[in-house]
């Protein structure tokens, strides 16, 4: 009985083998489109130079980012795994108001490293598939904290996260065995900040930044 197992085990062992059809590496770029996504929060009684003012932040409008890095693609029969590392510029727009008196529409920007891992299942050329992505925040630019800053006397303080989680799910398509296309959406699990602290005060806003992505990818 034993040595049945054992032979069984081994033959499905070489099947895999067999059926690996490649290990392959290589570079990938491409664009997306992402925005700050968050509830609708007043900011009440914010110490500026005219005396206490509340301000109505809301979500603005969606811009184009961009990523670049290099990736791998394991793929046994049908299935294949799809690891990436990629540095990813994120962006998007927030408005703030100030009643009707004033709105600006104001930028923030985040540098990334992104870490997704793709399993699914090929069908000739075409592939779908979904996994987790880890991404890091290597920097920012805060248009929001910038702009409160100069309109409040008070210190202004963001809550980003260093580092996220998320997913993403998406479809791709080989061409020739040379180049690869990907079209995917990229949600969050976790939150990329959690709103602003100004002059002690704690401003609660849920902000998470999700994507639309379109890449090209050659392999090596």
């Amino acid at each position: 009985m034993k040595k049945t197992l054992i032979i069984l085990a081994a033959l499905m062992t070489l099947s895999v083998v067999s059926n690996a059809q490649f290990i392959r590496f290589g570079v990938k770029g491409g664009v997306s489109s992402s925005n700050v996504k968050f509830d609708k929060t007043t900011l009440e009684g914010v110490s500026t130079a005219d005396g206490a003012k509340n301000f109505l932040v809301e979500q603005g409008d969606s811009k184009l980012g961009l990523h670049f890095g290099v990736f791998g693609r394991i793929q046994v029969m049908g299935l294949f795994i799809q690891p990436e590392v990629l540095f990813t510029q994120t962006k998007g727009e927030v408005k703030l108001s100030e009643g009707t008196n004033a709105e600006y529409y104001l930028k923030q920007k985040f540098n990334k490293f992104d870490i997704p891992v793709m399993v699914g299942w090929k069908f000739g050329p075409a592939r779908v598939g979904l996994g987790p992505v880890a991404s890091f925040v290597v920097g920012e630019s805060d248009g929001l904290k910038d702009k409160i800053e100069k309109l409040s006397t008070e210190a202004v303080k963001n809550d980003f996260k260093g580092a996220t989680f998320g997913y993403q799910i998406g479809v791709g398509l080989d061409i020739l065995k040379f180049a690869t296309i990907d079209l995917k959406y990229e949600g969050n699990l976790s939150k990329l900040g959690n709103g602003l602290n100004i002059g002690g005060n704690n401003f609660k806003f849920d902000q998470r930044n999700p994507q639309f992505i379109a890449s090209i990818g050659i392999f090596f």
